[in-house]
């Protein structure tokens, strides 16, 4: 398996990759494909580490989760009708993977954040703030804005409607505000 953990944050985020036909991927893929397979981990990987990370707070708990997630997406990529949803899917399958192995080995969350990538000091600050936010800010926070989830794909992937996505996501910066306002 790649190394994700340096490809995380040497790898620019989702949003800033150019688009591809990844559902042709996905069909070649879903077709046995390998090599198609293989490219889709390659692509999708580092972002799900990521969330990954930031979500269970522990590199080795998100290599865990990654580890599962890639076997459950080889294992149901047959079955996924939308090819043109795989990335809100897989998204949905880590969550899953988190939250399962987060129920059967509590930690608290202790995000090292040398581990995400950083530029400046205020950008660290933002990543402290957003550590310090409740779980389910902090999720819709990197679901949206660290991966680049349209409000559908979060709301598919967190299995809400996209009205509750907005609500949260609202109330979210406006915690995360708060927590930037007062460490000011």
């Amino acid at each position: 398996m790649p190394d994700f953990g340096q490809l995380a944050y040497e790898r620019p985020r989702t949003s800033d990759r150019p688009e591809r036909d990844e559902a042709a991927t996905v069909r070649r893929a879903q077709l046995g494909s390998a090599s198609a397979f293989d490219s889709l981990v390659r692509d999708r990987g580092p972002d799900l580490y990521r969330y990954l990370l930031i979500r269970l707070g522990n590199e080795s708990d998100a290599r865990d989760a990654l580890q599962e997630t890639i076997i459950d997406a080889w294992t149901g990529l047959p079955k996924l009708k939308a090819p043109e949803s795989c990335w809100p899917w897989l998204v949905t399958i880590a969550k899953r993977k988190a939250h399962a192995i987060a129920r059967k080995r509590p930690r608290v969350v202790d995000v090292d954040l040398d581990l995400l990538p950083h530029a400046d000091e205020s950008t660290l600050e933002v990543r402290d703030a957003i550590v310090r936010l409740r779980p389910i800010q902090r999720e819709i926070l990197v679901l949206r804005y660290v991966l680049g989830l349209s409000e559908r794909e979060a709301a598919d992937a967190l299995g809400i409607r996209v009205g509750a996505v907005k609500t949260r996501s609202l109330v979210a910066r406006r915690a995360l505000k708060g927590l930037l306002h007062a460490s000011s």
